[in-house]
């Protein structure tokens, strides 16, 4: 299993694509996020979809979403996972699945905002200060300390060509090294 974490808008879903076209099936936090954020009745924007996944955290634990995305995991082996938030929800998957690695994702914050504003999702920033405060959000999850301790990082700084060769690589590498 792998799991990729970095900061919005860094690159996490483009590497995702490349390791679905190279077989791996994938799980969002986000997703899950926004299923049950859907079933409470919350709205879409990035504030209420925030602050809920928030206050799921502090009622049941900073790895609530781990333990809800795991249920719907049927084999742990060619699995990718995008959205990883914390070191919570890095050992909870670590127990359940050992031979997890965790890939991060690093993109500066003004690239990282043009991203944002092209793909256009509707809980997405639309201004500066907004990815700030997003990113001041993540950071408080203790996201940082997850990209940290990454065992894989890609500095996703050049083209979007370069980056999915990049992306390609490094899974080739990593399912010759862990998966043959």
């Amino acid at each position: 299993m792998l799991i990729v974490t970095g900061m919005p808008g860094s690159g996490k879903d483009e590497f995702i694509k490349v390791a679905k076209k190279l077989g791996w099936a994938d799980y969002h936090m986000g997703d899950t996020v926004r299923k049950y954020a859907a079933r409470n009745n919350i709205g879409t924007s990035d504030k209420e979809i925030g602050s809920f996944a928030n206050r799921e955290r502090e009622l049941y634990g900073k790895d609530i979403w781990a333990v809800r995305l795991t249920e719907s995991i049927k084999d742990g082996r060619k699995v990718i996972i995008d959205g990883l938030r914390n070191m919570e929800e890095y050992n909870y998957f670590k127990s359940r699945f050992p031979d997890l690695v965790l890939i991060a994702i690093h993109t500066d914050r003004d690239e990282r905002m043009k991203r944002i504003k092209r793909r256009g999702r509707p809980d997405d920033a639309q201004y500066l200060d907004q990815l700030i405060s997003r990113d001041d959000r993540e950071l408080s999850w203790g996201i940082g300390n997850a990209i940290s301790l990454a065992e894989y990082m890609i500095v996703n700084d050049s083209t979007l060509e370069d980056f999915k060769k990049n992306a390609e690589a490094l899974l080739k590498r990593i399912e010759r090294e862990r998966y043959s």
